[in-house]
C-alpha cells in the first residue's frame, strides 16, 4: 500500500470511530427494542472515551497495560465547532478493544508481533488487532469472522458494556454488514451499554477499508470531530 493511500486508510479508521461513537452514544443502556430506525441520529455530536483512547494510543506508539488510563482519560484532541463536551462511558481501566484498533494498523505487517501487542489487552483485543490489520490491507476477512462468530452469536437483548459481549456483536456485524454506515447503523440499533464501543469499532474497522465512505456519513457533519492537528497526529503515529 502506497504511503498516502495508508494515511487516507489510517485517517478513515480513525474519523470512522469517532462517527461511530457520537452515533452510539446517546443510545447507551437503551433497550433495543426502544431504538427506532426515524431516531437513530438524534443526539448525535460529541466523541467520548473511545475516540480518545485511540487517538492516544496512534499518537503514543502503542499503550501498556498500565497506561491505558491515560489512554481513556485524556488525548481526544480538541472538537471541532465549538468543542462539545465528552461523555466517558469507559472504565478508568481504558478501553482495550479501542486501543487493539492502534495495535492492528501500527503492527500490520507483522502477525506474531501483532499478537504479542495485543495480548495484555485481552483475548478480544487479538481478534480485534488482526481484523484492523486485515481490513486496513484489504484482505478477506471472512476465515477469521467464520473461526469464532459461529460460537458466539450477537446478544440481540442488547450490548453490555463487556468485551465479550461486544465482540460477540462486532463479528455478528461485521459478517452482514461490509459498508460503514450500515455497519454503524446496525451496530447501534443492538441496544445496551456496549453500543458505543461496538459503533466506533464498527466504524473504526470498515472506515479504514473504504475510507471514502466515511466522507458519505451523514452523520458526519453533526460530530465533533477531532481537529486536523490531532488526526495528522495520530495517522504519522500509525504510519
Amino acid at each position: 500500500m502506497a504511503r498516502a493511500d495508508l494515511s487516507a486508510a489510517l485517517r478513515g479508521g480513525l474519523l470512522g470511530v469517532a462517527v461511530g461513537e457520537a452515533l452510539g452514544l446517546p443510545w447507551a443502556g437503551v433497550k433495543p427494542r426502544a431504538i427506532r430506525r426515524d431516531r437513530l441520529l438524534e443526539g448525535v455530536g460529541p466523541t467520548g472515551a473511545v475516540t480518545a483512547a485511540v487517538l492516544a494510543a496512534a499518537r503514543g506508539g502503542g499503550q501498556s497495560p498500565n497506561t491505558r488510563g491515560d489512554a481513556a482519560a485524556g488525548g481526544g484532541g480538541a472538537a471541532r465547532g465549538g468543542g462539545a463536551a465528552r461523555r466517558d462511558t469507559a472504565a478508568p481501566g481504558g478501553v482495550p478493544l479501542a486501543e487493539a484498533l492502534a495495535v492492528g494498523w501500527r503492527v500490520r505487517d507483522d502477525a506474531a508481533a501483532r499478537r504479542a501487542a495485543a495480548l495484555p489487552l485481552g483475548f478480544g483485543a487479538v481478534v480485534v488487532a488482526d481484523l484492523a490489520a486485515a481490513l486496513l490491507a484489504e484482505r478477506p476477512v471472512h476465515p477469521l469472522l467464520t473461526d469464532h462468530a459461529d460460537d458466539w452469536p450477537p446478544p440481540f437483548h442488547g450490548v453490555t458494556a463487556d468485551d465479550r459481549s461486544v465482540l460477540d456483536a462486532l463479528l455478528a456485524v461485521l459478517q452482514r454488514h461490509d459498508d460503514p454506515s450500515e455497519a454503524m447503523r446496525a451496530a447501534v440499533r443492538l441496544g445496551g451499554g456496549g453500543a458505543p464501543l461496538l459503533t466506533a469499532l464498527a466504524g473504526g474497522l470498515l472506515g479504514a477499508r473504504r475510507p471514502s465512505a466515511i466522507d458519505r456519513v451523514a452523520w458526519r457533519e453533526r460530530v465533533a470531530l477531532p481537529d486536523a492537528a490531532t488526526l495528522d497526529a495520530a495517522v504519522a503515529g500509525l504510519a
